[in-house]
């Protein structure tokens, strides 16, 4: 049977080409190594991307700052429809589900809110790292197959004033309605835990059939301590906590929003950050023993520890806090490799297998590979430059190093002349078909320093092979591509020909909005012709309709019509030219199709018909593809 998923009671399958082709982003950076790179991008080309051909299509206001990055998933059967979507939340509590394409669609899909969020004045943090209110602050994660959760589910979790108290709620959320799923939410509790004082900072981890949630601190205002808990997918019952210092203090696990990386045999790697400036309270949170503070943590899918290293200038690293985990952890494919960096611009080259204990001597390298904090780090294979790690510290230039023989050139090989004026540097994410058509894409503030208060963004896209290359940029175009302020440590996502941005809208606090980039109408030439020799046929109340592939189309959207007129969109997005699996409705149901490219869908196929003698019987339940 071909690939297909159950939504709302209605099974649509589609040809095996659609599935293999059209690209989800379901958690932070694009995969659980977190290299920050889509491989399947074959629509934006260093070619295709620039001022003119390329810019902003439209965008969404939210009703809050976004720290998340947007995630994203193709064809979920939604309103009688199948819709791309864009799933993003907002510190005020409420996550949105936007559809990915349609300039028009203008309201969200779907919207749910938590209720109050927490603020920062709740506590009297002190500091303005977060600059309003702290609801929702970490990327959720989603899980579409069976293991994960039987119905696929966004996972994500809020800070919420309940009384004179708050709590943290993992919800699970039904990804066509938003609504929480069975057993969902529960409230997040452990030993020391204190919710106002733990901050929900990096993005979410959904592997081994566990939903991982990890916690830094607001500003390093105690008592907190740096945790990762794992909570059973299906049921969200806790299964695991693991605590960074539990004789001691700190030890966050922030990461600048990063998630928890995962290997193949689902071992799990963090890095924990300072711990306190006293050298009688930094001793109590390190020792090597139970208290992890400054350390690569690698830890079994029940969360107990396996392996650690931690650098041989710890506690000047906290007496400074300039913790090391500020890029937090990523894992190079096909290597042994795990990476990472910190407010020193340090980079720790680790071999997996052995990450050493104590001491720099053991990693595979240590080098400065930036000039200050280091927050975002990007792998790709590049057909003519072989392995690439690229870096844009902060006060720094952007910077790429070649990856042989199991370590990197400590030279680069590329840099850009520009230097950034301040924190955090760039976000990075790239998109490439394969180890071809590479883009790095980095977002970051236009001027100044985003570390206490929001400032005017821009997205740079450059040749991933050549970074002195610039194909494009946000404010070249400023009136038509500019959007807005920066949203600090989320990175853009790169999905099926569109660029999704976050940030915090037009004002220093309270404002949010998504902008969605991709290749302009018209830019390119015509839009394509109708699909011909459409055809429908059906067999036990099921639709089955096909038709010939049009030149020059990258999608196809199969709708519903009567008398000439849409009655809806069965679906959109297809890369195939088979939908199958439409239930019938008894009597006559007529189906056009249209071809799709950059300049917009062409004119629509003649109308075709289906017949059937009874309507299909439908079946309740989720289960994805």
């Amino acid at each position: 049977m071909k690939s297909g998923l159950w939504i709302g009671g209605i099974l649509l399958v589609a040809g095996a080409c659609v599935a293999q082709a059209q690209v989800s982003v379901l958690t932070q950076h694009n995969d659980k190594e977190r290299t920050g790179a889509n491989l399947q991008e074959t629509v934006l080309t260093p070619t295709d991307v620039n001022a003119r051909q390329f810019g902003m299509l439209f965008k969404r206001v939210v009703d809050d700052q976004i720290y998340g990055q947007p995630l994203y998933i193709s064809s979920v059967k939604i309103g009688g429809g199948l819709h791309d979507v864009v799933y993003v939340t907002t510190v005020n509590n409420s996550v949105y589900a936007f559809d990915a394409n349609d300039a028009k669609a203008e309201s969200p899909l779907w919207h749910v809110n938590f209720g109050k969020p927490a603020n920062l004045y709740d506590a009297k943090f002190g500091c303005l790292d977060m600059n309003g209110k702290m609801g929702i602050v970490g990327t959720p994660a989603i899980g579409l197959e069976a293991g994960a959760a039987a119905r696929g589910a966004l996972y994500v979790v809020a800070l919420t004033a309940v009384g004179d108290g708050f709590v943290h709620r993992l919800h699970a959320l039904d990804l066509a309605t938003g609504a929480d799923v069975a057993a969902s939410p529960v409230e997040i509790k452990a030993k020391d835990f204190d919710p106002i004082y733990q901050n929900q900072r990096p993005a979410l981890l959904l592997a081994n059939n566990t939903v991982y949630v990890g916690f830094a601190s607001h500003c390093d205002k105690g008592p907190y301590h740096g945790f990762l808990m794992g909570y059973d997918a299906k049921t969200l019952r806790q299964t695991a906590v693991f605590n960074t210092t539990p004789t001691g203090t700190w030890g966050s696990i922030w990461q600048s929003g990063q998630g928890p990386a995962v290997d193949a045999l689902g071992n799990i790697y963090v890095v924990s950050g300072n711990g306190p400036p006293l050298p009688a309270e930094s001793a109590k949170s390190w020792d090597g023993k139970l208290n992890f503070t400054e350390s690569f943590l690698k830890l079994d899918a029940k969360l107990k520890l396996l392996d650690w290293f931690t650098p041989t200038d710890h506690t000047e690293l906290d007496r400074k806090d300039a913790d090391i985990n500020s890029s937090g952890a990523t894992l190079i494919p096909g290597t042994s490799l795990v990476l990472g960096g910190g407010k020193a611009g340090v980079l720790y080259v680790l071999d997996a297998r052995h990450l050493g204990h104590l001491g720099d001597e053991h990693a595979v390298q240590h080098f400065q590979a930036t000039a200050s904090h280091l927050h975002s780090l990007v792998f790709w294979k590049s057909e003519a430059k072989g392995d690439l790690l690229y870096v844009w510290g902060q006060r720094d230039k952007a910077r790429v190093y070649s990856i042989q023989n199991g370590k990197l050139n400590e030279t680069p090989v590329m840099t850009r002349s520009e230097v950034n004026e301040g924190h955090p540097g760039a976000m990075l994410s790239l998109s490439a078909n394969g180890k071809r058509d590479g883009i790095l894409w980095a977002a970051i503030h236009a001027t100044g320093d985003s570390w206490h208060e929001s400032r005017p963004g821009v997205l740079h896209a450059y040749a991933a092979d050549d970074i002195e290359h610039e194909l494009w940029n946000s404010l070249q175009s400023g009136a038509r591509d500019d959007c807005g302020e920066y949203s600090k440590m989320a990175p853009p996502t790169i999905a099926n020909g569109k660029v999704y941005l976050a940030s915090f809208g037009t004002q220093n606090i309270g404002t949010g909005q998504i902008c969605v980039y991709g290749l302009l109408p018209g830019a390119t030439g015509s839009v394509p012709s109708a699909p011909e020799h459409v055809t429908a046929v059906t067999r036990d109340g099921l639709v089955t309709l096909e038709w010939q592939a049009v030149g020059g189309a990258r999608t196809y959207t199969v709708e519903q019509v009567q008398g000439g007129e849409s009655v809806h969109t069965l679906a959109t997005g297809l890369v195939g030219t088979t939908l199958s699996g439409v239930p019938a409705e008894k009597g006559s149901v007529a189906f056009v199709v249209t071809a799709v490219n950059a300049n917009g869908g062409g004119a629509r196929s003649a109308p075709v018909t289906a017949v059937a003698e009874h309507a299909a019987a439908t079946e309740r339940g989720h289960v994805w593809h």
